[in-house]
């Protein structure tokens, strides 16, 4: 596909911030995708899994979604699968 060179030039002025908030928004949604078609599932079936209508899941998976700790967590316990991992940094200085 044939990119604008406006919109490149725009997106070459996001802001570095807004860019990594918007890319980790959807590799969550990507995530979520991965594990309900890994599991057969559907939108419709994460709805009902959390209690939510199907639309609002619909507007979630759009990858615009600000995303809070207590919906990630209830969405890793509906679907059985993590959606995000913490990397840890493991300090070898000693403290005295």
């Amino acid at each position: 596909m044939k990119r604008s060179s406006i919109i490149e030039e725009r997106r070459r002025k996001v802001n570095p911030e807004v860019r990594r908030i918007v890319n980790l928004s959807f590799e969550i949604v990507d995530r979520i995708h991965t594990i309900l078609n890994e599991k057969g599932m559907k939108q419709k079936d994460l709805a009902e899994r959390l209690g939510k209508n199907e639309s609002e899941i619909s507007k979630w998976m759009r990858g615009t979604h600000n995303f809070t700790i207590d919906t990630l967590v209830s969405i890793e316990d509906a679907l059985g699968e993590p959606i995000i991992s913490v990397c840890q940094q493991t300090s070898t200085s000693v403290i005295a």
